[in-house]
């Protein structure tokens, strides 16, 4: 059993694209109909693949703050506006 930290990029043309965390340059595509949860873009996620099936936990408290990171830098570059 293997798994691993992503990051959902996008959902595009019925695809999950998962960016590996941390570096995120390696992607896992999967099609959308086999995720079995919803998902938004950003969320970070630890994918199992087991016996070629993917298990897909989405990490709450990691998403959360990674959410409140980004939210964090955008308020500090509109006051520099």
């Amino acid at each position: 059993m293997n798994s691993t930290k992503y990051t959902l990029d996008r959902i595009e043309d019925g695809y999950a694209i998962f960016l590996k965390y941390p570096e995120e340059i390696e992607q896992l595509i999967l099609p959308i109909n086999t995720i079995d949860q919803s998902l938004q873009a950003g969320d970070r996620v630890l994918i199992k693949e087991i016996d070629n099936n993917y298990h897909i936990d989405i990490l709450k408290e990691e998403t959360a703050q990674k959410k409140a990171e980004v939210q964090s830098l955008m308020d500090k570059l509109r006051r520099k506006n």
